[in-house]
This record gives C-alpha cells, structure tokens and sequence, in this order.
C-alpha cells in the first residue's frame, strides 16, 4: 500500500524535526569569529571530520525533505483528479481511529 497523506505529512515533519536539530551546529558557527572556526573544527582532523559529518548529514535531510515534498504535491493532485463520490472506495479517506 501506498503512503496516505497523513504519513507523509508525519515523515515530512519527522525529517524537518532532525534537520531542525542537526542545524544547531551551523547556527553556533554563525556566531564564531573565523580564529574559533578555524581551532574548533580544523586544528586537527576529527574537527574537520566532525563537520564533514552535519554538514552531510544536513544535506542528507534536506533531499529527502523536497523528495517529501514532491510526494505530498503528487499525492494532493492523484486525490483532487479523484471524483468527489469515488473518494470513498480509494482508498485516500480511511477510518479514523480513536486513542483513549
């Protein structure tokens, strides 16, 4: 089966979530004068290594965060081409499910 929308909307927050907390790290270089920049991650190599690593990994979670994206935009289009009456037996609208 097919992801809903409602599991993509929930992966999209999930990555945006990990690119929210994996982006601390730039903001903290922001801050920094180059002198600090320079000691923290290149005085030696598991500073340059480190930085490496976020800066990977944030472009890591951006790509799959436009893939997301793209999918909720194809998604909304396959259920607006769906005739109103036939939204029932698609499969788009599933029973909700209640949590007590």
């Amino acid at each position: 089966m097919s992801d809903t929308f409602g599991s993509l909307i929930d992966k999209l927050f999930t990555v945006d979530m990990k690119m929210w907390n994996n982006q601390d790290v730039l903001y903290e270089i922001r801050n920094m004068s180059f002198e600090e920049y320079k000691q923290k991650y290149f005085e030696d190599e598991t500073g340059a290594q480190n930085l490496w690593a976020i800066l990977k990994k944030c472009c890591d979670l951006n790509v799959q965060r436009n893939d997301l994206i793209d999918e909720i935009d194809e998604k909304l289009i396959e259920i607006v081409e769906t005739k109103k009456e036939d939204l029932k037996d698609s499969g788009f609208i599933q029973k909700s499910h209640k949590t007590y």
